[in-house]
């Protein structure tokens, strides 16, 4: 899973070795608010997957006063508005080495990969 800060083409990425669930993302996000808290506003985009609704009240509106950050979600069926499915297609499709990864280096080259990101590897969002 995955967070983009378009403007300062940072990726934060966490991996799980489980089914993700709303629990999953919450914990996601416990860890990175800290990290991306400013003093203005922060809009956090989110798409429609399961996990990122059904938050509780109390929890988000934590978020808010805490960390200054609010949720919006994308529309139904738009993933050409999602800018991280652009960068997991660049990773996927033409990022990666197209070679056969065995199951204990496969999480050691995704974080490297996605480590990469905005150094090793850039999109131009234009």
């Amino acid at each position: 899973m995955g967070a983009l800060d378009f403007a300062g083409q940072r990726l934060y990425h966490a991996q799980a070795t489980t089914t993700v669930k709303r629990e999953t993302f919450v914990d996601f996000m416990e860890r990175l608010l800290p990290q991306i808290a400013k003093p203005v506003p922060t809009f956090i985009v989110l798409d429609n997957a399961r996990i990122h609704h059904g938050l509780e009240d109390s929890l988000t509106l934590r978020w808010m006063t805490e960390f200054n950050v609010f949720l919006c979600y994308l529309p139904p069926y738009s993933p050409e508005l999602n800018l991280i499915e652009i960068v997991w297609k660049q990773a996927k499709y033409h990022w990666r080495e197209f070679a056969t990864w065995s199951k204990d280096t496969f999480r050691t080259k995704v974080s490297e990969l996605l480590d990469g990101f905005g150094t090793k590897f850039q999109i131009g969002f234009a």
